[in-house]
């Protein structure tokens, strides 16, 4: 166990992700001030040992660490630099963690106004799922000032494992918009694996099983090719979510002239799916969709 008791944190965002990074926290004795609007999430965590706040803006008052970790680049912007956010507040030296995924554009521009209160702002997305956020074995990929960044780290490696300082501010976004392409497009890949088997009536959980032993091996085969055989899509990472990772992508890349194929056709799959009404679903639910144009 890590003891940083020197350390008081904000938090906002106390979500699938965000609430068992909070638990870890005050497993570690950091001192969290959280906000959140449902009154069963503030009794959960006060039960833990978490004060509650009744306003995001108040929470620069208590902590020079303040976390994030919220759906999308609009709701990090309202509560860093909105007007009901934590701008005014903040001390210089203080630093704003953003755990979320958001554009690499909007990152940048937070940064930019921190800077203008003497305060930091560190992009660290994280990749690792509802699992890797309750064991703390998260993936954290970081962008921004890189002292600021080891003032944090450890906080960070309460939270994760692996903690990969990429580069300047928004840096750390671009490396979770790679991951999440990649993610995407591999769950697309095992999902035709696991139709290719049925359709071809070979058990899906022998080809499964043999392919975890050689190269073809991952997480995506592991974790998401067992929902897919069980049909079992409880989210570990909701698919409206992942849907709008990859619209950031989609976006970002066209920005710097790349078109990805691949990456456009994953993204019609996801956008079926959520017409379908699976949006709250785990992002592997693209199955369900995938399946039905092998029948």
């Amino acid at each position: 166990m890590i003891r940083v008791k020197k350390y008081k944190v904000g938090f906002v965002g106390l979500g699938i992700m965000g609430k068992p990074m909070v638990h870890n926290l005050l497993e570690n004795k950091v001192q969290v001030y959280f906000y959140a609007r449902k009154q069963k999430i503030i009794k959960s965590i006060e039960k833990r040992g978490g004060i509650f706040v009744s306003s995001v803006s108040d929470l620069p008052k208590h902590a020079n660490i303040l976390i994030t970790n919220l759906p999308k680049t609009k709701d990090v912007e309202l509560v860093t630099t909105g007007k009901v956010g934590m701008l005014d507040n903040l001390k210089k030296g203080s630093c704003v963690i953003d755990m979320s995924t958001i554009s690499p554009k909007g990152a940048i521009q937070i940064n930019t106004e921190l800077n203008k209160k003497g305060a930091f702002f560190i992009d660290a997305p994280v990749s690792g799922g509802e699992a890797g956020a309750i064991s703390g074995n998260l993936s954290i990929m970081v962008g921004g000032d890189r002292k600021s960044f080891h003032k944090v780290k450890p906080i960070l490696k309460m939270l994760g494992e692996k903690i990969t300082y990429i580069g300047n501010s928004g840096s750390g976004q671009i490396c979770k918009m790679c991951n999440q392409v990649l993610v995407a497009q591999t769950i697309q890949a095992v999902s035709d694996i696991i139709n290719i088997s049925s359709k071809s009536r070979v058990d899906p959980n022998r080809i499964r099983e043999a392919l975890l032993g050689g190269y073809a091996n991952s997480k995506i085969l592991e974790i998401h090719g067992k929902r897919m055989i069980d049909n079992d899509f409880k989210p570990g990472f909701k698919l409206s979510l992942h849907h709008k990772d990859l619209k950031i992508a989609k976006s970002f890349l066209s920005n710097i002239g790349i078109q990805l194929k691949s990456l456009n056709q994953v993204k019609k799959l996801m956008n079926l799916a959520e017409s379908a009404g699976l949006s709250d679903l785990d992002s592997s639910a693209i199955h369900s969709i995938l399946e039905k144009t092998y029948k």
